[in-house]
């Protein structure tokens, strides 16, 4: 049972995690719109496996924002948002298990946006039920 809930959750926040690609990490540059943009493209190009019509779009869409100084980083109330979006988004008896995932600080987290997404891995252990 455990078993089957942690290869849930990691698929569903995998696939969460994919839907929210950011190219343009804005306090991470300090290159301009246009270089960043072409960097972003090159990326789009370059990696396996992302849509890369959305992709071209997103940075697109950034270059655009940074061009008109709206490119902001998110609120901690913000991402605190988006992770419990992420999770309403699960079946019922996933949510719990996916908050802890989210907000533990014992979670292993590995991959990046660049390469595709971010895995969030943690144990949650699970009582056996007591049946008769």
């Amino acid at each position: 049972m455990r078993h089957a809930l942690q290869k849930s959750l990691r698929i569903s926040l995998l696939a969460a995690s994919l839907g929210g690609i950011a190219l343009f990490a804005p306090g991470a540059q300090a290159a301009s719109p246009q270089t960043q943009y072409q960097q972003d493209v090159a990326r789009c190009n370059s990696t396996p496996g992302i849509d890369k019509q959305a992709c071209l779009r997103e940075a697109g869409a950034a270059e655009q924002a940074a061009r008109q100084d709206k490119l902001t980083s998110p609120s901690m109330q913000a991402e605190t948002q988006n992770r419990t979006q992420r999770c309403d988004s699960l079946p019922a008896d996933q949510r719990q298990g996916c908050m802890q995932l989210m907000d533990n600080g014992n979670t292993r987290t590995q991959g990046s946006v660049q390469s595709g997404g971010v895995l969030r891995e943690t144990t949650i252990t699970v009582p056996a039920s007591t049946g008769s």
